[in-house]
């Protein structure tokens, strides 16, 4: 279908895609209140659906009988992540505050394993090529020297460390100020989603007011879809990893597991950092504990790239792959691991906002 010539429609669809813009630059620029805020948008949305799919089993049950089920269903939940929790405790301080055993595990798996990573030249004596006779950690003739030297595996393993200590830290805040708004969040929705609602429609013009209702509601039902998904695809792969990481002896096999779930939520990158601090561990007690968890983190991604994603999450976003890519590298590069995450919910704001904008103009002024 050719697309209109009103300008009008147009000036209108200019307004729109530039509120949206703004809207997303100051809560980007806001990051971790943005964090929160969505972390606690999903919790409200999953929770919406659950309880959607509650009352459809049980709907038809008397209200107390419909009380005991969920809290039965809630105290059961809360039980068991508190037992997982608590017999983690110890390894995740352990692994937090053990940097020099960490340090000295990294020393001897290069003193033990160094050999596989040195370069010999190309006679076969130990010559360097030419040209690299003064380069860093180039050997004298008739020996090898090592590609990644002791300090380069420190300094990586150091970098990896921190990051992931840094990141632990981090946590903190954003459990603190979760506490703050997630209830709030939650205690909005449920007791005031309709009013909520209607007054932000009120915002706009009558002759657009329908055109906002519908889009609010197609919005929150494809997010709802998308995000329900991409959790339990997460929590999927998380319990894959936790399953491997216990059956092959790594100490903090729960919260490895869970970094490796949560971080599959970051598209293409996230596999691959999630996997690194259980290797690490591994290799800290052996290199078959190691190679172990790689295996599992295979397993999981096989697992996840042959049934999860063409099964579950591409029958919930209508997403050309290649416009998935692109757009992907975009925020990635805009704005870094949260915009990966953040690209394809994004893209579903923008096209069904300016697509139920767009049809409805052209009812209001029509071509002539």
């Amino acid at each position: 279908m050719a697309l209109t010539t009103n300008s009008r429609v147009w000036s209108i669809m200019l307004i729109v895609f530039t509120f949206l813009s703004v809207f997303f630059v100051v809560l980007f620029h806001f990051e971790d209140l943005f964090i929160v805020l969505i972390i606690g948008s999903i919790l409200v949305l999953v929770t919406d659906r659950i309880l959607m799919k509650f009352n459809e089993r049980f709907g038809h049950r008397s209200l107390w009988t419909r009380r005991i089920y969920a809290m039965t269903f809630l105290v059961l939940g809360v039980f068991l992540v508190y037992l997982l929790m608590v017999g983690q405790l110890s390894d995740m301080n352990s692994l937090v505050n053990s940097q020099e055993e960490y340090e000295s595990g990294i020393t001897t798996l290069f003193d033990t394993y160094g050999g596989y990573f040195t370069f010999t030249g190309p006679t076969g004596n130990g010559d360097m090529p030419e040209g690299m006779e003064g380069t860093p950690g180039a050997a004298p003739n008739g020996t090898a020297a090592p590609i990644i030297s002791g300090e380069d595996m420190r300094s990586i393993g150091d970098y990896i460390f921190s990051f992931f200590s840094s990141l632990i830290s981090k946590l903190s805040f954003f459990l603190f100020t979760g506490l703050l708004i997630i209830p709030m969040m939650f205690r909005l929705y449920f007791s005031k989603k309709e009013s909520m609602l209607n007054e932000f429609i009120g915002f706009f013009p009558v002759k657009y007011q329908d055109c906002v209702s519908s889009s609010a509601s197609d919005i929150g039902k494809r997010l709802g879809d998308y995000f329900s998904a991409k959790i339990l695809e997460s929590v999927i792969v998380g319990v894959i990893c936790c399953i491997g990481f216990y059956l092959a002896g790594i100490n903090g096999w729960f919260f490895l597991g869970f970094i490796a779930g949560l971080l599959n939520i970051v598209p293409y990158i996230g596999p691959v950092v999630g996997a690194i601090p259980a290797v690490i561990v591994g290799f800290i007690v052996s290199p078959t504990t190691a190679l172990l968890a790689v295996v599992t983190v295979i397993i999981a991604q096989l697992v996840d790239n042959l049934y999860l994603i063409p099964y579950m999450i591409s029958g919930k976003v209508a997403v050309n792959p290649l416009l998935s890519i692109l757009l992907t590298l975009i925020f990635a590069d805009m704005l870094g691991a949260l915009g990966m995450i953040l690209a394809i919910p994004v893209y579903i704001v923008y096209k069904v906002v300016l697509t139920e904008f767009y049809n409805e103009l052209l009812k209001i002024y029509p071509d002539e």
